[in-house]
């Protein structure tokens, strides 16, 4: 009698501990399912986005170290392989992230251009160049001066410092591979597919760059600052002053962050260099770079 009362004890023990341990199970199961989701998902995305930001920055890197080897055949072309390997590896990221995650790359803020008309759409779609004459039929902006100066023209009355830093620039921009330009009468803008993604143009007797990237992001690196002008604003807010060989330097550096972040390689094609020989105010009157008011 007495066994048999401690083996049913034994056994009312024994049940009562598996229904503990069954509930508590459950209760695991259901914190794990419910509340342990969302951490491990943030850390999922936080984690993706960190594995993209450093492919960028390796990327931005690898394509100034290409720009500032100009002269060791060699040291180039080890650069231009690692470049091809940060390549396809943020292609391999993106893709397994949107496969296995639901996670896309996350797409520049700005560069939407609504003004392209509908012929630099065609041209910039078909890859087409237009000429000065197709490009400066608009009327400039009034103001005070008697004669209204292109972009163009006023490069040419420019010093030789500005005209080599706006080479420079321009070639560093259309050595990033599916880049173009498209030359207006107050800048010239250049696009990756219909997106503008830098603006090159004089303010005063100042050089100025305008990025399409946000300034609060690299205003403790560099001297930008987000434009006032409501024709840059929406589009290239970060605005870069170009007054020396280091702020070339420093403008490389935007340029290649911010080709990094639209995903183009830096592919050193060499581009036709024409000369901007000064010519006087008559000059740039009679071939249509000016116009008196």
């Amino acid at each position: 009698m007495r066994t048999t009362l401690l083996i049913s004890s034994a056994y009312g023990w024994f049940a009562g501990l598996l229904v503990i341990m069954v509930v508590m199970a459950a209760l695991f199961v259901f914190i794990a399912m419910f509340a342990l989701k969302p951490v491990k998902f943030d850390k999922q995305q936080g984690g993706s986005d960190l594995a993209q930001k450093l492919l960028q920055k390796r990327e931005a890197e690898l394509a100034m170290q290409l720009l500032n080897s100009k002269e060791d055949k060699a040291v180039s072309e080890e650069i231009e392989s690692k470049l091809r390997d940060v390549s396809a590896a943020k292609r391999i990221v993106d893709e397994l992230l949107a496969q296995e995650l639901g996670v896309t790359a996350p797409k520049p803020h700005y560069g939407v251009d609504e003004n392209l008309t509908d012929a630099e759409k065609k041209s910039l779609d078909n890859n087409e160049k237009q000429t000065l004459e197709q490009t400066f039929g608009e009327t400039p902006a009034q103001d005070d001066s008697s004669i209204k100066k292109s972009f163009t023209a006023q490069l040419m009355q420019a010093s030789d410092d500005i005209k080599v830093w706006y080479f420079e620039l321009k070639n560093c921009i259309l050595c990033y591979e599916k880049t173009k330009e498209i030359m207006h009468w107050h800048n010239e803008k250049f696009y990756i597919g219909r997106d503008n993604v830098a603006t090159l143009t004089m303010r005063g007797k100042t050089l100025s760059l305008y990025l399409a990237l946000d300034p609060a992001e690299y205003s403790d690196k560099f001297h930008v600052r987000l434009s006032q002008s409501e024709v840059y604003r929406k589009v290239t807010p970060c605005l870069f002053r170009i007054k020396s060989d280091k702020s070339v330097k420093k403008a490389k550096e935007l340029i290649a962050l911010l080709m990094a972040d639209y995903g183009v390689m830096y592919v050193r094609t060499n581009h036709s260099i024409y000369a901007l020989p000064y010519e006087d105010d008559d000059a740039l009157v009679a071939k249509g770079l000016a116009k008196k008011q």
